[in-house]
């Protein structure tokens, strides 16, 4: 367990003091699987996450995880997959240490609980996803992140990992150019924590959120990116940014849901207004199996050439499926149209591209290091093995292997590094800082800015990018970003 000191009742100027081995800031996929190597491996843990433990944006994940789980999959044919995917500038070395130890990451979770579909005969139910040359894709229905957190979640518990749910770093301190802790925040009580910590590991997933239509978690913000290149260490492929082809577009409530690629992947086919399977023009051999990028371009071309439908978005059509299949295959894309009066059953869905999923990020080491001493990294807030477009499958899959990694890592460092205190002055900075803001009775709302960046993300820094757009895009965050220093807060 953590060790906890006290040094006053907790007041906004004597915030309690925690001391640990490791910090690790996100508790999604990554953040769960380096926690229980960590603890595995003896070192003392404190893991901490904006929402209750399970529910982080991981849960959310639909179509599986991929491994060379059985024939005619192999490691080298997951790899050479993942390479052509990201159309060949992935990082090779990350990306053979992935297709290689995504079978034993298989085994961990169903060591945890964790039930993948299988074949009556008892071998695993493989399915191929977009650009897949072999059936690699292992799921759990179209749930395969809730299922894989509930067993990440049963080995923490059993682990007796201490969790803080509920709880948003403002800042990570530095002292003689090394992370040394965070200062956190509780989101409903106002609570200030300081945390020392011999490693600190950021695994906060995505950004998502600042895109106006994503799949994403609503706490997908990008703050473990901005306290990456606060402390010094380096971002690599931010321009890589993914767009799932089929996100819900009707109704506005639940605009940009995701509607997994497995609906393509078992025969889903994709139709204009007029009824036409347009994939045939542009990736005649692939068709609904083309790459995310080839297919969301396909699907933005055909709206932007009238073809699209009032919704601004096309059809997906499983209507011609065998009775009890939709039901069986997809019951969460099946149950999320039936709830607004859609059986997709008899009635063709329609789709849009929604923001997915970030390339880019952290430069890490195979072993999660960055190039920042005490700073370490896992999942998707890292640049990893993607490259300019992530096979669908890879990424759940491979917050298991750097995740352990990381584990291994920071356990093995942290024996070696002495205690870690917060010097009190960059304490009194961050508390004087937040005060400010909290002190303002009036100026710019959180939100009111949050709305117009995603706005101008969506239309500027979206799919299709111009020189002039993005220039455009620019002008307009230095602008915003002048605006929040008269942000204020309410509570």
């Amino acid at each position: 367990m953590a060790k906890v000191k006290t040094k006053a009742a907790n007041t906004s100027s004597e915030p309690q003091i925690i001391t640990t081995d490791i910090l690790i800031i996100g508790a999604g996929g990554a953040g769960l699987r380096a926690a229980i190597e960590a603890t595995k491996k003896g070192a003392k843990i404190l893991l901490i996450g904006k929402e209750t433990m399970g529910l982080a944006h991981t849960e959310m994940a639909m179509g599986g995880l991929n491994v060379a789980m059985q024939p005619p999959a192999t490691p080298k044919q997951h790899f050479e997959d993942t390479i052509n995917g990201g159309w060949k500038i992935n990082n090779y070395k990350m990306a053979k240490v992935f297709s290689k130890e995504m079978p034993d990451r298989i085994r961990d979770l169903e060591s945890y609980g964790v039930k993948f579909d299988k074949l009556p005969d008892g071998r695993y139910f493989m399915w191929a996803s977009g650009k897949q040359t072999v059936p690699l894709n292992l799921c759990a229905g179209d749930y395969t992140g809730r299922e894989m957190m509930q067993g990440l979640v049963r080995e923490a518990k059993k682990l007796k990992i201490p969790y803080f749910d509920n709880y948003f770093v403002t800042k990570l301190f530095v002292k003689n150019k090394r992370v040394i802790g965070a200062f956190l925040m509780d989101l409903k009580s106002g609570k200030q924590l300081i945390v020392a910590a011999k490693a600190t590991i950021v695994a906060t997933g995505g950004a998502g959120m600042m895109y106006r239509i994503n799949t994403n978690a609503t706490t997908n913000t990008g703050e473990g990116y901005a306290w990456a290149l606060n402390v010094g260490a380096q971002l690599v492929d931010m321009e890589f940014v993914q767009f799932h082809p089929t996100g819900m577009a009707w109704p506005p409530e639940k605009k940009g849901r995701l509607v997994t690629e497995k609906v393509r992947g078992n025969g889903g086919i994709l139709k204009n207004k007029l009824g036409e399977r347009f994939m045939a023009k542009y990736q005649p051999k692939r068709m609904e199996l083309a790459g995310r990028d080839e297919v969301t371009r396909a699907i933005y071309q055909e709206v932007l050439e009238g073809r699209g439908t009032k919704h601004g978005a096309v059809y997906l059509d499983v209507t011609h499926w065998e009775k009890g299949k939709a039901e069986k295959l997809i019951p969460d894309v099946f149950q999320d149209h039936m709830e607004v009066g859609i059986d997709i059953r008899k009635q063709m869905m329609e789709i849009s591209p929604s923001m997915h999923h970030m390339m880019g990020g952290i430069n890490i080491s195979i072993w999660g290091q960055t190039d920042v001493p005490g700073l370490y990294a896992a999942g998707e807030v890292t640049r990893t093995i993607h490259g300019a477009n992530r096979l669908g499958g890879n990424s759940i899959a491979e917050g298991q292997v750097f995740g352990r990694r990381v584990g291994i890592q920071t356990a093995k460092d942290v024996k070696k590094i002495k205690p870690q205190s917060i010097p009190e002055k960059l304490v009194a900075e961050e508390m004087k800082r937040l005060e400010k803001i909290a002190a303002k009775k009036s100026g710019v709302q959180p939100d009111d800015l949050f709305q117009k960046l995603q706005t101008v993300m969506w239309e500027k820094v979206g799919i299709i990018r111009t020189q002039k757009g993005l220039q455009e895009a620019y002008k307009e965050i230095k602008k915003l970003q002048k605006e929040t220093k008269n942000l204020y807060a309410k509570n």
